[in-house]
């Protein structure tokens, strides 16, 4: 699977991508909001590991793992995830994450709209959900963008990072999808 934008190519994560993903999973403002902790050098190679079958959208509780390269340099800046919650409601939960390096220059942006556009067009999914903590200001911002709507606010619904958060539900349906 390989999606190219005019700036990225999105595509399944490598091992030799392991000093890229490295450079984001290792800063602890990257991952503040993200629910795992800041990792070393191994703790990367043994998700790249884990995540080797993170390939598929086909059944319940499925995921799906792609990063998203710099088109001229192949370098992976990000990555988009995906996981099937319902079959039966064509419905998944979806994030993101960016390496702090390649912020500010719409990136991002570019990466999840190729993604939502491959998610509901190429896939057939209906219902795509972001879990976003209320104080990421950047993903909140993204979202909106997109057209997303804020469904709900669940109030002390998360503890990460030693703390209980509150969690924004934003959802987007197949047929509100307009891609910018």
């Amino acid at each position: 699977m390989l999606l190219k934008t005019e700036r990225l190519v999105i595509r399944p994560i490598v091992e030799s991508d392991l000093d890229d993903l490295f450079e984001y999973h290792s800063d602890a403002n990257t991952v503040r909001y993200i629910p795992w902790e800041v990792r070393t050098r191994e703790d990367v190679a043994e998700w790249f590991e884990r995540s080797l079958g993170w390939t598929g959208l086909e059944r319940e509780g499925d995921n799906l793992v792609l990063g998203f390269a710099d088109r001229d340099t192949n370098k992976i800046i990000g990555q988009l995830n995906a996981h099937l919650v319902s079959l039966r409601n064509s419905h998944l939960e979806f994030g993101y994450v960016l390496n702090p390096k390649f912020a500010g220059r719409g990136l991002a942006a570019e990466a999840v709209t190729a993604f939502i556009n491959y998610l509901f067009s190429d896939l057939g999914f209906r219902r795509l959900v972001a879990v976003i903590d209320v104080r990421n200001r950047n993903s909140i911002r993204l979202v909106e963008k997109l057209g997303f709507r804020r469904e709900a606010t669940h109030i002390e619904d998360d503890f990460l990072k030693g703390e209980l958060c509150d969690t924004h539900r934003y959802a987007l349906l197949s047929r509100e999808w307009s891609p910018n």
